[in-house]
C-alpha cells in the first residue's frame, strides 16, 4: 500500500506558481510524488530536520509498550516546542500587535534563509461570481507594491543572490514563501513583506495575469489527477464551496465578469481587502541571526500589515450528503487506466490528532503482505496496486479512500473486487481493535520524528506557516512540529471510526475508457454517468461472510530497537569516501556519517550489466525482470519499508541499480535476503501477464502525459548511446512473451562489475562485512575492462542545428512544447561548464520575466544547464498552445536582445550573481540523503569528482563579465551546435507563420541521426582509483 495523501493534497493544492528551477521539479515530478505515500507518518511531513545529540540506545518499542499516558516527556523542547533529538535549532512563536503569529527559527548552520507567510484563506472564499478570485489573487500579488513598484523586482532580487521564490493556493489557505542567501535575508524579508502591506495590483499586470491563470488551467485539462479531482467536487454537495471549479481561466475572471458589468480588479481589491487580514496569516522564519534579532526583524517587516479582524469562513456544510452518497460514478480517463475508489464520510481526523484513528485502518487496509487484501486481489490477478487514507476537506469534514489499481480482469470483476474490499472491512470491524498494532505504528512514528533531518529552508518554512494555522483549533503550540507521533490507543474512538466504514456510507467510482458514460463534467470536460447503487449490491455487501483469505499482519520483525550512533567531535567532515575494495569484478567505496550523526544508512550497488542496454528489447526484458522481482519481494520489502528500510531496484544507464536505505541496524538482513533471491529468481507467468500488461498501458500513456514532462525523454534518446524512446520499447515489448524473458534471465548475471557506496551508521568492519556479503553472492565472471557499459553522449557537429518534430497523439491537447538546446562541450571542461552555469543563472529570471511575465506564451517556461551523459549545454524550455515555429522564433529573439542586456549590466550586478551561484556551490549538505546523491553522481558519472563542486567555484571566482560576454556571444548567439525538439499539439489551434522558422535540418529517423554522429569519449577519472589515493584512516 501507498497510504493515500493525494487527496488531501489535491483537496486543497490548486495551484503552485514558480519562476525558477523548481517549476519544472515540482509540476512534473513533485505533484506527481504527492499523490502516493507509503507512510502517512513520515512523507506527509517532508521535511524536517536533525542535529545531533548523544548515543540513543534505548529501545524505543519498550518504552512505548511501557506508555500508559502522554509521551510528552519523551521529546527535547524549545520554548516548550516539541523538537526531534538532534534538532539543535532554537524556535519561538510570538504574536505582534496586529494579531499576527510569527514562528521564529535560529538556524545557526543554515545557509540559506527563508520566510513564508500562510493566509488562513483560500479558494473556499472565491466569489461565487468568480471562480479562481483567491488563485488570481496569489499571481497579482507578485506584480509589485508601493515600495517596490517595480514588477519583478523580488524575483530580481531573489535571482540576484542565490534565491527563489513560490507560492499556492489551496481550500482554504495561500501560501507565499522564499528562500535567499543567508546574507540577503533582510532585503529580500522586506520585499516580501510588502506584498501584504501595500501591493500594486497594478492594472496593467492585471489582464497578463489572467491570461497565466488561464494558461496554467490549459495545462491540466488532459491531466486525469486533474480532472478526476474536479469530477469528485463537480459531484458534490452544491452548497459547499468543494464543488466549486477553484483554479480559475479567462472565461471565469474575464470574458464573463466584462459581459456582466463586473470590475475584476475591484472585486479583487475587495476580496484582498477581506480576507487579507493579519489575524488571518501565520508568519515562519528561518535564519541565522539569534531569536532575538529575527523577532526585531519580524516587528519591522510584518507589524505594519493591517489587522481588519475578520473572523475565520466556516464550511461545515456536509461535501457528501445523503444525495451523493451511495453512488456509483464511471468516469472515462485521458490516459489507459483501470481504477476503483471508495469513499466514505467520516470524522474529521484532526480532531483527535492524538490517536490517528485512519491511520490504523489506512495502516491495515493497506497493507501488501500476506492475507492482506491487496495480496489477495494479486493471487486471483484482479489488481495491481492498492491505496488508503484519509484527508479532511474542511472543518467536520472528512474522507476515508480505498484507491486499487485494476488489472483488466479485475475491471471485468469490480463488483468481486468491491465485495472483497468489504470484506476486509468487516473483518476489521468484528475485531477488537489490536493494540499491538496501534503500537507499532507509534513506535514507528516516534522514531521518525525522533530522526527527523533537515530539507530545504523553504520547504520548511511554507509547512510550518500553515501548520501554524491549526495552533489552537486542534493541536496545542508544544506540538507543532510533533503532531505526527501517535501518541494513545483509543480503543472507542478506533471502533467509532470503523462503523462509518459501510456501503450506506461511501460512494463508488469506477475509471476506465471502457465504462458507459452520458454526462460531460463543466469544466474539464470528462466524460462520466452518476448512477445509485443497486439495492442487491448493497444488501449483497451487507450479508457478507468473512473470507478465509484474509487476516490482519503479523509482527513486523523488521523495526529497529538499536539507535546507537557513536557519535565524535568532528572539526571538519570528510568531504569524500574512501575506497574498501577494488577488485576485477567489485569496487566499494564507503564513509561513515560524520555530520549527521542519525542511526540510518545507505547501500548502493550499481550493476554494470552491458546485455541490459544493448537494445530497446534487452531493456525491456531487464526492466520486466526488475518489476517482476520487486513484486515478488513484497512480503519482506513492504514490511521493512513501514518500519523505515526501504528496498529499490532499477534499470539504470549501465545496468540494474540495487538500494537498501534507512534505519541501519537490519539494512544487512535486507540487503542478504534481496541479494540471495536475485539471483536466483525465476517469475511466474500469471505475474508477467499482469506486469506487462501495465508496462503496455504505461508506454502507451506516456503520449498523453502533458507535453514538457515528454521533452526530456525524446532529448535524451536523441542525444545519448543506449537510450530508448518508448515508443521503441512499446515496439518491443509487443514482441515479448514469457518464454523470451525465462530465455533471457541467464544472460542478465553472466557477467557484471558492482560498484557500491556504503554510507551512513556504519563501522568499517559493518561495511567490509556487507562489501563480502555482496562478493560472495556474485557468481557471475568479472567483466573485461573492454566490455564495461560506460555511458556517452553525442557530439553535435559545430555549425549545425538540427530539428527533431513529433506530434502528441492526444487529440484533446492544445499545448505544443519546445525545447531549444545550446550544446557548449564536453563535461570535463569545467571552465567552459561554469561559464555556462553563471551565464544561466544570469538569464533565468529575465527568460522568465520575458517570455512568461510579458509575452505571456505559456505558464511553463524554464531555462538552465543541462547535462547529458558526458555533455552539455543550455537550454530553454516553453509549453504553450502557440506552434513550435513561434515559440523558437520568440527564444531567438529573446537570447539577441538579452545581448545587449548583458553589455549593460554593471559588474556590481554581475558579481552579484557570480557570489550567489559560488554560495550556493559551496552550501553544505543538509541530510544523509543529500551526501548520498552527490557521491553516487560522482561516482555513475566516471568522473569520481567527490570535490567538484568547491573546484567550481574557484573557477567561478576567477571569471569576469568581459569572459563571459565573449562566451555568450561565441556559443549561445551565434550557437555553432543546436538541437531543437519539438512536440506539435495535434489539435493545434495557433496557425501563424513566422519568416525563417523553423530552423535546422529536421531529424527524420533518430538512429540513421545518431549513426552519423561521433560520441564523446568516455569519462576519465579525475584521479586515479586506487586504495592509496583514496585510503584514509578509519
Amino acid at each position: 500500500m501507498r497510504i493515500l495523501n493525494f487527496f488531501n493534497n489535491r483537496s486543497t493544492l490548486l495551484s503552485y506558481r514558480s519562476n525558477f528551477t523548481n517549476l519544472i521539479q515540482f509540476t512534473a515530478s513533485q505533484f506527481n510524488n504527492l499523490n502516493y505515500n507509503r507512510n502517512n507518518f513520515n512523507s506527509s511531513y517532508v521535511g524536517f530536520y536533525t542535529s545531533s545529540s548523544q548515543s540513543i540506545q534505548t529501545s524505543l518499542l519498550n518504552q512505548s509498550n511501557n506508555l500508559t499516558m502522554s509521551i510528552d516527556t519523551q521529546f527535547i523542547t524549545s520554548n516548550n516546542i516539541e523538537k526531534p533529538d538532534l534538532d539543535d535549532r532554537e524556535y519561538k512563536i510570538v504574536t505582534l500587535k496586529n494579531n499576527l503569529t510569527v514562528l521564529l527559527i535560529h538556524d545557526a548552520k543554515t545557509d540559506k534563509a527563508a520566510a513564508a507567510l500562510d493566509v488562513n484563506i483560500g479558494a473556499f472564499s472565491d466569489y461565487d461570481h468568480l471562480p479562481g478570485l483567491a488563485h488570481f489573487c496569489e499571481h497579482l500579488l507578485f506584480m509589485g507594491t508601493k515600495k517596490y513598484p517595480l514588477e519583478n523586482e523580488y524575483s530580481t532580487y531573489l535571482s540576484n543572490h542565490g534565491g527563489h521564490s513560490n507560492a499556492y493556493t489551496a481550500a482554504e489557505d495561500t501560501n507565499y514563501y522564499f528562500e535567499v542567501n543567508q546574507e540577503h535575508f533582510e532585503g529580500a524579508l522586506d520585499r516580501f513583506a510588502q506584498f501584504f502591506i501595500s501591493p500594486l495590483f497594478d492594472p496593467s499586470c492585471k489582464d497578463r495575469e489572467i491570461l497565466a491563470v488561464d494558461s496554467e488551467n490549459k495545462k491540466n485539462l488532459q491531466n486525469d489527477l486533474w480532472r478526476l479531482y474536479q469530477l469528485d467536487k463537480s459531484t458534490s454537495n452544491p452548497i459547499h464551496p468543494y464543488h466549486k471549479f477553484s483554479t480559475g481561466n479567462l472565461q471565469t475572471l474575464g470574458e464573463i465578469p466584462s459581459s456582466q458589468g463586473i470590475d475584476n480588479r475591484a472585486e479583487l481589491l475587495k476580496f484582498y481587502k477581506e480576507s487579507y487580514s493579519a489575524n488571518l496569516m501565520k508568519v515562519a522564519l528561518i535564519g541565522r541571526e539569534s531569536l532575538e534579532q529575527l523577532e526585531n526583524w519580524a516587528v519591522e517587516k510584518f507589524s505594519e500589515i493591517p489587522n481588519y479582524n475578520r473572523s475565520l469562513p466556516e464550511f461545515e456544510d456536509p461535501v457528501f450528503t445523503d444525495n451523493e452518497l451511495q453512488k456509483l460514478i464511471k468516469a472515462k480517463p485521458v490516459m489507459s487506466k483501470n481504477k476503483l475508489t471508495i469513499s466514505f464520510v467520516v470524522p474529521d481526523h484532526n480532531v483527535h490528532w492524538d490517536v490517528q484513528s485512519s491511520h490504523y485502518f489506512s495502516h491495515l487496509i493497506g497493507h501488501e503482505g500476506k492475507g492482506s487484501l491487496l495480496a489477495h486481489l494479486k493471487e486471483k490477478g484482479w489488481a495491481n496496486g492498492l491505496s488508503a487514507g484519509a484527508h479532511t476537506i474542511s472543518k467536520n469534514n472528512a474522507i476515508f479512500g480505498i484507491d486499487i489499481d485494476l488489472t483488466e480482469i479485475g475491471l471485468n470483476n469490480y463488483e468481486e473486487v468491491l465485495k472483497i474490499a468489504f470484506q476486509y472491512i468487516k473483518l476489521l470491524q468484528i475485531t477488537k481493535p489490536q493494540e499491538w498494532a496501534y503500537n507499532e505504528l507509534k513506535e514507528v512514528s516516534i522514531m521518525n520524528f525522533r530522526f527527523r533531518q533537515k530539507s530545504s529552508p523553504s520547504a520548511s518554512v511554507s509547512k510550518y506557516a500553515k501548520d501554524l494555522q491549526q495552533i489552537d483549533k486542534y493541536i496545542p503550540q508544544k506540538y507543532i512540529f510533533s503532531r505526527t507521533v501517535m501518541r494513545r490507543f483509543d480503543e472507542d474512538l478506533i471502533v467509532e471510526f470503523g462503523k462509518k466504514l459501510t456501503v450506506e456510507n461511501s460512494r463508488i467510482t469506477l475509471v476506465s475508457q471502457n465504462v458507459e458514460t452520458n454526462l460531460k463534467e463543466k469544466w474539464y470536460g470528462t466524460d462520466y454517468s452518476i448512477e445509485d447503487l443497486s439495492t442487491e449490491l448493497i444488501q449483497n455487501i451487507n450479508e457478507l461472510s468473512l473470507n478465509d483469505n484474509l487476516h490482519l499482519p503479523t509482527i513486523n520483525d523488521f523495526i529497529p530497537t538499536n539507535f546507537e550512533v557513536e557519535r565524535q567531535n568532528i572539526e571538519e567532515p570528510i568531504k569524500k569516501p574512501v575506497l574498501l575494495k577494488n577488485e576485477e569484478n567489485i569496487r566499494f567505496w564507503y564513509k561513515k556519517d560524520d555530520q549527521f550523526w542519525v542511526p540510518k544508512g545507505y547501500i548502493q550497488l550499481l550493476l554494470n550489466l552491458p546485455v541490459t542496454v544493448a537494445t530497446p528489447y534487452n531493456a525491456v526484458l531487464t526492466s520486466l525482470f526488475t518489476e517482476l522481482f520487486d513484486d515478488s519481494l513484497v512480503d519482506t520489502s513492504y514490511n521493512a519499508d513501514l518500519a523505515g528500510l526501504s528496498f529499490s531496484i532499477s534499470t539504470g544507464k549501465e545496468g540494474i541499480v540495487v538500494e537498501v536505505s534507512g534505519y541501519n541496524e537490519k539494512s544487512s538482513v535486507l540487503l542478504q535476503t534481496v541479494l540471495t533471491e536475485m539471483f536466483k529468481f525465476q517469475p511466474k507467468e500469471e505475474r508477467f501477464d499482469v506486469i506487462k500488461e501495465r508496462f503496455l498501458r504505461n508506454y502507451r500513456n506516456n503520449g498523453f502525459k502533458v507535453p514538457y514532462t515528454q521533452i526530456t525523454p525524446v532529448f535524451s534518446h536523441l542525444i545519448n548511446e543506449h537510450s530508448w524512446e518508448v515508443d521503441d520499447k512499446l515496439t518491443a515489448l509487443l514482441s515479448i512473451n514469457f518464454n523470451d524473458l525465462i530465455a533471457f534471465l541467464p544472460s542478465i548475471f553472466k557477467q557484471i562489475f558492482v560498484e557500491g557506496l556504503i554510507l551512513g551508521n556504519f563501522t568499517k568492519d559493518e561495511a567490509n562485512q556487507i562489501t563480502e556479503l555482496v562478493e560472495s553472492s556474485i557468481k557471475a565472471s568479472p567483466l573485461l575492462k573492454s566490455q564495461k557499459i560506460k555511458a556517452r553522449s553525442y557530439y553535435l557537429p559545430d555549425n549545425k542545428t538540427f530539428r527533431f518534430d513529433k506530434t502528441l497523439p492526444d487529440e484533446k491537447n492544445t499545448n505544443s512544447c519546445i525545447q531549444y538546446y545550446v550544446q557548449v562541450g564536453q563535461s570535463n571542461n569545467r571552465e567552459l561548464y561554469a561559464k555556462t552555469e553563471l551565464l544561466a543563472n544570469l538569464i533565468r529570471e529575465p527568460a522568465f520575466d520575458v517570455l512568461r511575465t510579458k509575452e505571456q506564451l505559456g505558464y511553463i517556461v524554464f531555462s538552465g544547464l543541462i547535462e547529458t551523459r558526458t555533455t552539455f549545454g543550455l537550454r530553454i524550455i516553453i509549453q504553450s498552445e502557440r506552434n513550435a515555429a513561434y515559440l523558437e522564433s520568440r527564444i531567438v529573439e529573446f537570447l539577441g536582445t538579452y545581448l545587449k542586456t548583458f553589455e549593460k549590466l554593471s559588474i556590481e550586478e554581475f558579481n552579484k550573481n557570480k557570489v550567489a551561484l559560488i554560495h550556493n556551490k559551496l552550501e553544505s549538505l543538509k541530510n544523509l540523503s543529500q551526501e548520498n546523491g552527490k557521491f553516487i553522481r560522482a561516482i555513475s558519472n566516471g568522473y569520481y569528482d567527490f570535490l567538484q563542486n568547491e573546484k567550481d567555484a574557484d573557477i567561478l571566482s576567477k571569471l569576469n563579465k568581459d569572459e563571459v560576454l565573449e562566451f555568450y556571444k561565441k556559443f549561445i548567439v551565434n550557437g555553432t551546435s543546436k538541437l531543437i525538439v519539438n512536440l506539435h499539439a495535434k489539435n493545434q489551434t495557433d496557425d501563424s507563420v513566422v519568416e525563417g522558422f523553423p530552423t535546422g535540418d529536421a531529424i527524420l529517423d533518430a538512429g540513421s541521426f545518431k549513426s552519423r554522429l561521433f560520441l564523446t569519449p568516455s569519462a576519465i577519472p579525475v584521479e586515479d582509483i586506487t586504495l592509496t589515493n583514496f585510503s584514509l584512516k578509519l
